[in-house]
């Protein structure tokens, strides 16, 4: 069982494909590294919201999927945006064979680029 401030709760997540779609069709913010793409909306919600798109085409194997997962989700938890965004998280082939240290430094950069200050308004 999850402890105070370790879970994922429902009003953090996208859930729907609607949701899932707006962010793909309407995206403004954008970053990449080679193993991985982070799609953002910026919202008017109290707080951002994830969503995970992990294929079974780019990640293999079902432990690695669900370890790229779980860091991911807890990268997010841990590291706040400084705008509330729908953030859609895609993985690129090659991302489940990193390690975990390899896979939060992707995370920190495509963080990084997301929360700087757009040029283009």
């Amino acid at each position: 069982m999850a402890t105070l401030g370790q879970s994922f709760p429902r009003a953090s997540r996208l859930l729907t494909g609607h949701e899932f779609s707006r962010v793909f069709d309407e995206n403004r913010r954008k970053s990449s590294t080679r193993y991985a793409l982070l799609l953002a909306l910026e919202t008017q919600q109290p707080q951002s919201r994830l969503g995970l798109v992990i294929a079974k085409k780019n990640i293999r194997f079902a432990n690695q999927r669900n370890r790229v997962k779980r860091i991911v989700r807890e990268y997010f938890r841990c590291n706040p945006l400084s705008s509330s965004y729908d953030l859609v998280f895609l993985a690129r082939r090659g991302l489940g064979d990193l390690s975990n240290e390899q896979i939060r430094a992707q995370l920190n950069e495509l963080w990084r680029k997301l929360d700087k200050p757009s040029r283009v308004q």
